[in-house]
């Protein structure tokens, strides 16, 4: 290491300190450390509480499975006894309420990681993406085996929205309105495989979200779970989930509320085209995917291994955050090998290296060397802790290192001996880099190698986490006596370490209880002031050619000839009063050749009283369907279906 001179106050550093959103994250996070300690703060632990809360929806949503009744028919009536009964209602409630909390937190966990640039690893950020599709998917399908007007209102949007593919049947979207439960029951089967097959991919997607994780937080801390599931289980029994009116009580869902946690994109269908959602759905998908690559993050570079230095201890491969150090053969011989593209370059590693083997560009050369006058206090600062005051009384040497787990208690010790009189460690409340923190506390409590000496006093060393700072507080530290007793002596960490169970679950319920609003608003899709009338019917039109067989043997040959293309239909709507054309539209066979069945599906909102249709094959003008003097009605809708070969209006 290289002597240098230490004057009053001495900043070295080969690094300029970043302005990161990390250091606002964590001083709007402190005032929650006070009330539920550093450890237990919620917003340390996102990412656990989403996992945590995804646990809960699984294991209720199993427990209501027990009494639901898949056929569409009863459906809605089951869901309402599971509700008449006191525990399987309050079930039902934290299955509904832990699916909507999922969707926040995991917003808010998403938000975290791109307002702290901590979306390097492309296979984590993309996963992170994927699950939030998948969590939304499951929450719709979820939705619609209630079979009530939400349900109905939620099955009528997505065949809509899936209708204008060509392998989709659109006339699906008038099934659910119409109540067609034979179309619906199918349907009910694929929501009900999708829910439980993609509930199980969800785990898939979260162990390959933290597969590159060395130690990840799947869930947060014990005692926070309890406070979230109190939290949850009190506002499941103040406020209960009650379902909407049954899906069959009305052909339109005009009375619905509205889950804006999972609903949030069908909205868009009251305002724009279904063409318009398309390039919405897709192009939000594609930015979100890219945002790694249009927001550039500085990334620290990878550190260094002198293989001829390593002694194969295999300390810095455990406490790597990111798994970028493996124990392999070089050379006949065990070292510790770098995969770069794994290093964030958090340089926790040199806190794990004795040998020195290990560096990094950005970690400073630090002095170690006898010197005559020792410095008040030497002080590690972590690369992402805030400008500081240097207190003038005081003489310091600081040191800036990419992460406070970078420090070495060796070095530390050293210190002590020749050059400094205290040594004080500036960290992150929750460190950047996952474990740096951790790392260094258990180290300085001599946990976890390499351990702080026993024969050096360990309270002349102490952590100050990001608002626990002060040059008054550095001050006090220095004039602290000294221990009576090295071996019983310990590291002083400045930190939130006791919190306020009541006052946490307290507060855990009000933010909880702030979802109610959002979670069952009312948004109508179908004004009940409207004539709505919606066409409804499959048609398989006249033969309009046939296919030629003269090159086949007499034997091979069909005995009825083969289609080869169909006849398209063109439907009229007019005025029955003064016989106004209203709307024309012409739809034609399906497959390549046009000839397979067509699906006739029209929504319209009219002012007439009265309208005829009428359906008349364009190949074949005297092919004529029609209906007369069909009476619209507000609310609830006309629907016009095709039934043994006549075209009538559908009974209620």
């Amino acid at each position: 290491m290289n002597k240098q001179t230490n004057h009053t106050q001495q900043s070295i550093s080969n690094e300029k300190q970043p302005a990161h959103g990390h250091q606002l994250f964590q001083k709007f996070s402190s005032f929650f450390g006070k009330i539920y300690s550093t450890e237990l703060n919620p917003l340390y632990h996102l990412g656990g509480i989403t996992v945590f809360l995804f646990a809960v929806a699984c294991v209720s949503g199993i427990y209501i499975f027990i009494f639901y009744n898949i056929n569409p028919r009863h459906a809605w009536d089951s869901v309402n006894s599971i509700s008449a009964n006191f525990f399987n209602g309050w079930m039902r409630s934290i299955h509904r309420y832990s699916s909507d909390l999922l969707v926040i937190f995991i917003l808010l966990h998403l938000l975290h990681t791109l307002f702290t640039s901590k979306f390097k690893r492309l296979v984590s950020w993309i996963s992170g993406i994927i699950s939030f599709l998948i969590v939304i998917t499951i929450g719709v399908t979820g939705f619609i085996l209630v079979w009530d007007q939400k349900a109905k209102l939620a099955g009528y949007l997505t065949a809509k929205l899936f209708s204008s593919l060509p392998i989709f049947d659109p006339s699906i979207a008038g099934a659910f309105l119409l109540n067609d439960l034979n179309t619906v029951g199918g349907f009910f089967k694929v929501a009900l495989f999708g829910h439980i097959v993609l509930s199980l991919v969800t785990v898939i997607v979260i162990w390959i979200h933290v597969l590159r994780l060395s130690k990840p937080k799947i869930f947060p801390p014990k005692k926070l779970m309890i406070y979230i599931f109190i939290a949850l289980g009190i506002i499941c029994i103040v406020f209960p989930v009650k379902s909407d009116p049954p899906a069959q009580q009305s052909n339109l869902p005009i009375q619905t509320t509205f889950d804006w946690y999972y609903y949030f994109g069908y909205y868009l269908m009251k305002l724009f085209t279904v063409g318009q959602n398309w390039l919405i759905l897709i192009g939000s998908g594609i930015i979100l995917c890219i945002i790694p690559y249009i927001i550039k993050r500085k990334n620290n570079p990878p550190v260094y291994i002198d293989l001829e230095k390593c002694d194969a201890c295999n300390l810095c491969s455990y406490d790597c955050p990111f798994e970028a150090i493996d124990m392999l053969e070089w050379n006949g011989q065990r070292k510790a090998i770098l995969s770069p593209d794994k290093c964030v370059g958090c340089a926790i590693c040199i806190g794990s290296c004795d040998e020195h083997a290990i560096s990094h560009p950005h970690y400073p050369m630090v002095n170690l060397q006898t010197q005559d006058n020792k410095a008040d206090v030497t002080l590690f600062s972590c690369s992402y802790f805030p400008e500081h005051e240097l207190p003038n009384e005081l003489n310091v040497v600081h040191y800036r290192v990419p992460c406070a787990g970078s420090v070495m208690p060796k070095d530390v010790q050293q210190m002590l001996d020749n050059n400094s009189k205290k040594v004080a460690i500036l960290s992150c409340e929750d460190c950047y880099y996952r474990l740096g923190k951790n790392w260094t506390i258990n180290r300085f409590l001599r946990k976890r190698p390499p351990t702080f000496s026993k024969k050096y006093d360990a309270s002349k060393v102490k952590l100050f986490t990001l608002t626990q700072y002060t040059k008054e507080k550095l001050v006090s530290f220095f004039n602290e006596p000294e221990a009576t007793d090295k071996m019983k002596s310990t590291l002083s960490v400045a930190d939130n370490k006791k919190g306020n169970p009541v006052l946490s679950v307290i507060i855990m319920t009000l933010f909880f209880a702030l979802m109610l609003p959002l979670s069952s608003t009312t948004v109508r899709f179908f004004n009940p002031q409207e004539k709505t009338l919606i066409v409804n019917f499959k048609y398989i039109s006249s033969p309009q050619e046939y296919e030629q067989q003269s090159s086949v043997s007499s034997h091979m040959q069909a005995k009825n000839p083969v289609v080869k293309k169909r006849s398209p239909v063109l439907l009229k709507i007019f005025s029955s009063k003064d016989k106004k054309l209203l709307f024309e539209k012409e739809f034609t066979p399906r497959g390549l050749r046009q000839d397979i069945a067509m699906f006739i599906y029209t929504q319209l909102v009219l002012n007439e009283d009265k309208i005829d249709v009428q359906l008349t094959e364009t190949a074949f003008p005297d092919k004529q369907l029609s209906i007369n003097d069909v009476a619209l009605k507000k609310g609830d809708g006309t629907f016009v279906i095709l039934n043994e070969g006549k075209l009538e209006v559908a009974k209620d």
